[in-house]
């Protein structure tokens, strides 16, 4: 596994070698039951994981229960003057992170992503130990607080390793991106936005900031390059306009492409999509662009037999494609979010 991990990061490396590296930490996990005490009862496994498999296939009970999640990330020296963060997609419903012992974060809530950087509790140069101890009891504080649902315990989402430079657009915003783009208005001839972009630096208090829009064609409608000032917990509004849109709808799902570029070589690099489109509504209509659009929904759960919550994302494909066989053509989301996947 170190080798492989190697393998892929001087892959990436030498591709953009100022930019941050994302790697997939699905595979090379062991998993043991806190109540078993030891490791030695660990077993191996991948991501997507829930522990309540056996339950589903009637071969156990359904457990909430607590658990631990084990493996090693090899940091090499190259990274000491990078930042990490470890960012979880799905961790039902407590997760508390630990990073060669120390306390890296605690998240409460099953079903958003979250981030915590773990770059002061790194050796380099060698293995750290990363352990997620999960919880899927019911709490009075965690939604839901009583619901007909099972909790799948488990990290029943993906989970991601993103390296980056000192200052860096933020993934430690709600679990997002760190840019949200707000469409302030729109006509048939222009869409005037905003970006808002979450930085966070070691030491900098201003940086180089770079924005490109661009069409569904991929031609640069929008550039700008600014000097910011960077504010914890406050993000760096950049106002947009684009002209002549193409705008979104159901028939033509039009989407544009925001970039956003950190430093005088553009260090870091983030894009987000998103697609502009006016919406009305009515006791008796709903209008996309102007359009009355009729809405035929189910409502879509969160697991499946033998799989649990523990989705890849062709069961995410089955499922569009036969809400598209019925004639829907909208979703409602039971009880809570679905995966980032799903959305995109």
């Amino acid at each position: 596994m170190r080798r492989y991990f190697l393998i892929l990061m001087l892959l990436i490396g030498s591709v953009a070698a100022n930019a941050r590296s994302v790697y997939s930490l699905n595979d090379g996990w062991q998993f043991f039951f806190k109540l078993e005490t030891s490791s030695d009862y660990a077993r191996h496994i991948s991501l997507p994981h829930t522990w309540n498999l056996d339950a589903l296939a009637g071969k156990g009970d359904y457990l909430q229960t607590i658990a631990n999640y084990t493996r090693n990330i090899f940091v090499p020296n190259d990274w000491s003057n990078k930042r990490l963060f470890v960012k979880f997609y799905g961790v039902q419903s407590i997760a508390d992170v630990f990073v060669n012992g120390h306390h890296a974060g605690e998240h409460r809530g099953g079903w958003t992503a979250f981030t915590f950087e773990i770059t002061p509790f790194l050796k380099y140069g060698e293995d750290n130990s990363l352990v997620v101890v999960v919880n899927n009891s019911y709490q009075n504080d965690i939604l839901p607080t009583s619901s007909e649902i099972n909790l799948y315990g488990g990290i029943y989402r993906d989970v991601e390793l993103i390296v980056t430079e000192r200052t860096t657009v933020s993934p430690l915003y709600y679990g997002s991106d760190g840019i949200l783009v707000h469409q302030n208005n729109i006509t048939d001839t222009a869409v005037d936005a905003t970006a808002a972009v979450y930085v966070t630096a070691i030491e900098d208090k201003s940086c180089d900031m770079t924005i490109t829009v661009q069409a569904p064609s991929g031609e640069t409608v929008f550039s700008r390059f600014m000097k910011a000032r960077i504010e914890p917990n406050t993000p760096i509004n950049i106002p947009f306009r684009i002209d002549e849109p193409l705008l979104w709808s159901p028939e033509e799902p039009n989407l544009y492409t925001v970039n956003i570029g950190i430093g005088p070589r553009q260090e870091d690099v983030v894009s987000v999509v998103t697609g502009f489109r006016k919406i009305e509504y009515s006791t008796t209509a709903l209008k996309i662009n102007g359009k009355v659009t009729p809405i035929n929904g189910v409502t879509l759960y969160h697991d499946r037999a033998a799989i649990g919550s523990a989705l890849r994302t062709r069961h995410y494909d089955e499922d569009l494609e036969q809400i598209r066989d019925i004639g829907a053509n909208a979703i409602r989301s039971g009880t809570a979010p679905h995966a980032q996947y799903l959305y995109d």
